[in-house]
């Protein structure tokens, strides 16, 4: 049996994960001294709570390849048993690498790691896939050539509403910083085959929005669910979810929390989407 294997950075809810026969393997995070288990003992409201009143931002640690050797140990128990790792892209942390090594250790078992190029809701179309060709009685080698073959078409974007915690992590000067939040400038994240940018600046959340709707309305793979992420703001959520219907037509997605990697940097108020592109679609629209 192929067991599916991710990292808690893919902030899947462990509900959904036990009713998808998904392995989680949560990551560290570290306020100053204390010390969590990245979705078991601390969840994105407690995580979201905490980042707001800290000076500091959090940081992760990765998961370690003894770690990786135990679970993989755990989920090998009969002799048929086959691993697909799926995991956050390698800029953003050592994970994929514990797991390399891990795999490793078992050199006559049949392994398969795979470095995502994205993270958090962007891994959910590449799950969902995995999921459906394991339901079906495929190899682990077809679905790890499958995910290897779609993951660079994995788009992922996410509008934050402040730019206080990019600021906080160095990302950019803080009188930049104070000068967005003053003209109410939105900054458009994107992450796609393992490149992560700052794509667009623009004023207010809709022209966000916007800009992200009719970027998915042009490039978007329909026969795929989008995957929809928010970091505790509901109502922004559904301004979204009705501004992404209106311009692409969009009805089924799924939703997800946003959780330690991207929240630490997004902070609350975020919204995004992640979706497969069409295969003759661009990678994007330009860079500002």
């Amino acid at each position: 049996m192929v067991k599916i294997i991710v990292d808690s950075t893919s902030d899947i809810p462990r509900e959904e994960a036990e009713r998808l026969g998904i392995i989680v393997v949560p990551l560290t995070v570290r306020f100053g001294e204390e010390e969590f288990r990245d979705g078991v003992d601390l969840l994105p409201p407690e995580f979201f709570a905490r980042l707001a009143l800290c000076r500091d931002l959090p940081t992760t640690s990765q998961v370690s390849s003894g770690v990786f050797m135990d679970t993989f140990r755990d989920a090998l128990m009969d002799k048929d048993d086959e691993i697909v790792g799926l995991f956050l892209t390698h800029r953003l942390s050592g994970t994929y690498q514990s797991a390399c090594i891990a795999r490793n250790s078992f050199p006559r078992r049949k392994i398969y790691v795979i470095d995502s190029g994205t993270g958090s809701y962007g891994l959910w179309p590449l799950v969902q896939e995995a999921v459906r060709m394991r339901d079906e009685g495929r190899s682990g080698a077809e679905i790890a050539a499958r995910i290897d073959e779609i993951k660079g078409r994995v788009m992922l974007r996410i509008a934050l509403e402040t730019l206080k915690f990019v600021q906080k992590g160095g990302r950019i000067p803080m009188t930049a910083a104070v000068v967005g939040s003053l003209l109410h400038v939105k900054p458009i994240l994107r992450i796609q085959d393992g490149k992560i940018e700052i794509e667009k600046k623009v004023r207010g959340n809709q022209a966000a929005y916007d800009f992200m709707a009719k970027a998915m309305d042009a490039e978007w793979d329909r026969s795929c669910p989008p995957s929809l992420a928010s970091a505790q703001c509901p109502d922004l959520l559904a301004a979204f979810v009705r501004r992404l219907r209106s311009e692409t037509g969009m009805e089924e997605y799924d939703h997800h929390e946003l959780g330690t990697v991207i929240g630490t940097y997004s902070g609350p108020g975020a919204v995004g989407v992640a979706y497969l592109l069409r295969e003759d679609a661009a990678p994007g629209s330009e860079t500002l």
